[in-house]
């Protein structure tokens, strides 16, 4: 804290602090085990897009994969450890 009480700003880049709602979302699909093809299918936008958001996001999380970066994500508890189906995104049941 400084002098007025106030916390110090988040350093830029920070793990977890500068994820977009997008960027969590789509992390979130990943972790799903959905395609690139398949989030954008459900997203309704593009897969380079689907790519651009997945490349910032690893930036953000400081990681240099897809697995990494969903990783990461789960142990900031940014996203749930859920399976999707990769056709239509329904829930499945979990794997043991």
């Amino acid at each position: 804290m400084d002098m007025q009480g106030r916390l110090p700003a988040p350093l830029r880049g920070a793990p977890g602090e500068a994820l977009t709602d997008r960027e969590i979302e789509i992390l979130e699909l990943a972790g799903r085990g959905l395609s690139m093809k398949s989030i954008a299918r459900v997203l309704g936008i593009a897969a380079g897009t689907v790519s651009w958001h997945l490349k910032n996001a690893y930036q953000k999380l400081h990681v240099g994969s897809r697995e990494e970066a969903v990783r990461r994500a789960r142990e900031l508890q940014l996203i749930e450890d859920v399976l999707l189906c990769p056709h239509c995104a329904c829930r499945l049941a979990p794997r043991h």
